[in-house]
């Protein structure tokens, strides 16, 4: 399963449905979060980590 389709199904079993893609950025409700992989070893990781995408953000505020 891809970080993509990992991410897709975390935001989902959270119950939000305002999200969508762009190439490989998550956007929710106007957030974009970069999707990197996890590898915490924790037992009820999923596997995959969002990071607000902060390099967007400096982009809207030039």
């Amino acid at each position: 399963m891809t970080l993509k389709a990992r991410a897709q199904e975390k935001v989902e079993r959270a119950g939000i449905s305002n999200y969508s893609f762009d190439h490989d950025i998550l956007v929710m409700c106007g957030v974009r979060y970069t999707i990197e992989a996890c590898n915490c070893g924790e037992p009820e990781c999923d596997g995959v980590r969002l990071r607000k995408n902060a390099t967007a953000i400096g982009r809207v505020l030039q």
